[in-house]
């Protein structure tokens, strides 16, 4: 489980799956195009706890990122994380961060 306040805080339970739909409404993404999010303890850590890269549009504006159990096996804790577009003819963008995502303990494992 998994929630994204207006904040674009996310708040997550430790070794829980998650597709996260990232909506895009003033680019159309198209092949060659990337979305790259990653999640680190500080801003501008130069090393990524978790990154995920993909290149999987469900349509025009949408990207989905799969979060696997050994995705969220973080510490409990707040990271930051930030999404950026890369785009085919080179334009690079952060559309999403840096913000905040929380991982909290759960009580099944």
């Amino acid at each position: 489980m998994y929630t994204i306040d207006e904040n674009k805080k996310i708040t997550i339970v430790k070794k829980d799956t998650a597709y996260i739909s990232v909506v895009l409404p003033n680019y159309d993404l198209k092949e060659g195009d990337t979305l790259t999010f990653t999640i680190a303890r500080e801003k501008e850590s130069q090393e990524p706890l978790v990154q995920k890269v993909t290149t999987d549009f469900a349509t025009d504006h949408i990207a989905v990122f799969y979060f696997s159990s050994q995705d969220t096996n973080l510490d409990k804790g707040t990271y930051y994380y930030d999404i950026q577009l890369n785009t085919s003819d080179g334009w690079v963008d952060t559309v999403i961060g840096p913000a905040k995502i929380k991982v909290i303990e759960g009580v099944t494992y």
